[in-house]
């Protein structure tokens, strides 16, 4: 047992000098890897600095990974979106220099694009942000007033295009005037310095005066930033949000993500009118409020049903392209489904949205199908193959509805498309998984073959027959209304799409 006792004593002290030469060890090594550089996981680093007073911001860029860029020779500004033009001209004081700081000369080849001579390495320059453009066009793109802003680095920094073309990432750090503050964003280490992963969608929310609110679910946060007076209260907005997340949720199985950033922000003298984008994980709503305190909570609630959606679906799948049809068409479909599902709307509601879509379809008379057009359409709502996508959607959802006698609806095809490509599944072509999504239905084809794919005038007449709905004409107005007499099967796919629904709770009501 002695002699045990020894072995085991010296086997102590080996492992003693054994720990003190690793823990030497390891700071050693931890010394010698602080002696190196830092290699940045960045592809460039950009400093903006706001000007309250000129509504001026200035942008002093740096280019960390020269290989990362298609044309590091190219610098094109966003010339026009949503209805704002020459945007191009918002920018002066462009200079540009190589990785040694020297200047590089470079030719203006038209208002916003520009051709240096050798490749660049840092750039900096100002933009004009008085120069932004209408209303319809402050829920995407930057804008500053006296107080507050909204800055979207897409349209502040050159189109720059990586070479596989994948996201391009930055380090921005943002330097504003006194008492303003940036709201409901994740910083680094560093005061008002953030990582994005892909520049094109980073929003940040500046100023004073946001009223905030914080909305936790589950494992998802929303910050809900409101600016101006409205008739409804924060804790009514508040609520509202929650409420939709909750029921898409279900729909989905999941939230798509940690969370979002939600903006309100008033539109002052223009009862009715708005504009809102759903930027990545930024949902941003610039509205004029309504007269009375109820259609006020109608309006924001029809806003964000409809934005918060897109939070799922197109902005948490891998596909890629332009497929609008779908991603706008078939979610505005859905929206007004779930407006009837949570007692926001009236079946006549949905039914006097149908019809007005249906005029704009034949009025517009789309000689491309939805699919072809939304390919080639240049930036900028395409409301007639909006308008034709939600006839379609309306149009599979009866379809759906029928064969499965009340069993699917159009909420199945949402889920299958969701969870099939949400990320981070391989990146495939948006119209082509979508189509073969929807194709995989056989009482779908139809419809795809003759209004998605085809260029056909919508013909409804069978799906409001199997529901017992009809067409009116007044004043050579369309008007859809819910038939006298119905049949057993009639009511039932009724009572699917929320008739009933809706009936029962305006007769508590009374």
């Amino acid at each position: 047992m002695k002699r045990t006792k020894e072995y085991f004593s010296s086997a102590n002290v080996v492992m003693s000098k054994m720990k003190k030469w690793f823990s030497t060890l390891f700071i050693v090594c931890f010394i010698v890897i602080l002696s190196f550089p830092i290699i940045s996981a960045q592809d460039f680093e950009v400093t903006i600095k706001v000007d309250s007073d000129s509504n001026i911001v200035q942008v002093e860029g740096s280019l960390l990974k020269a290989e990362i860029l298609q044309s590091p020779k190219n610098f094109a500004f966003v010339r026009s979106i949503a209805g704002a033009e020459n945007l191009g001209e918002r920018i002066s004081d462009l200079s540009l220099t190589d990785t040694e700081n020297r200047q590089i000369p470079f030719k203006k080849l038209i208002v916003g694009e520009y051709l240096a001579e050798n490749e660049v390495a840092n750039w900096n320059y100002k933009i004009d942000l008085k120069k932004t453009g209408n209303f319809t066009s402050k829920a995407q793109l930057s804008w500053l007033k006296a107080e507050q802003g909204i800055l979207m680095l897409s349209d502040l920094f050159p189109q720059f295009v990586a070479k596989n073309e994948s996201p391009i990432s930055a380090r921005i750090k943002l330097e504003l005037p006194e008492n303003w503050k940036i709201v409901g964003s994740k910083k680094s280490g560093n005061a008002n310095v953030f990582e994005v992963e892909d520049f094109k969608k980073a929003v940040f929310v500046i100023g004073k005066n946001w009223r905030e609110k914080e909305i936790k679910l589950e494992n998802f946060t929303v910050n809900l930033a409101i600016s101006g007076e409205w008739r409804f209260s924060d804790e009514e907005a508040s609520k509202m949000t929650r409420e939709i997340l909750e029921n898409y949720r279900q729909i989905f199985g999941e939230f798509p993500n940690k969370g979002t950033q939600i903006n309100l922000v008033p539109l002052e003298n223009n009862f009715g009118r708005w504009e809102a984008e759903t930027r990545g994980n930024t949902l941003t709503i610039i509205s004029g409020d309504m007269p009375f305190q109820k259609q006020s909570l109608q309006r924001l609630h029809e806003q964000l049903r409809h934005e918060l959606l897109h939070l799922w679906i197109p902005n948490n799948l891998s596909l890629t392209g332009n497929y609008d049809w779908f991603y706008e068409g078939f979610t505005v479909y859905q929206s007004l489904k779930t407006g009837i599902e949570m007692n926001r709307i009236s079946f006549s509601d949905f039914l006097a949205t149908l019809s007005q879509a249906k005029e704009f379809s034949d009025f517009s008379n789309q000689q491309i199908s939805p699919v072809e057009a939304s390919k080639t359409r240049k930036s900028g709502a395409n409301s007639s193959v909006y308008a034709k996508g939600m006839l379609s959607a309306f149009l599979c959802d009866v379809a759906l509805l029928q064969k499965s006698k009340g069993k699917r609806d159009i909420f199945a095809v949402f889920r299958q498309v969701y969870q099939t490509h949400r990320l981070p599944n391989e990146a495939q072509d948006g119209n082509i998984a979508v189509l073969n999504i929807l194709k995989s239905h056989a009482e779908l084809r139809p419809v795809v073959e003759n209004y998605i794919e085809g260029t056909k005038r919508i013909n409804w007449a069978e799906s409001l027959e199997s529901f017992g709905v009809e067409e009116i004409k007044e004043n050579s107005a369309v008007k859809l209304k819910v038939k006298d007499k119905l049949k057993g099967r009639q009511k039932d796919l009724l009572d699917k799409l929320g008739y009933n629904d809706w009936r029962k709770i305006s007769g508590k009501s009374k």
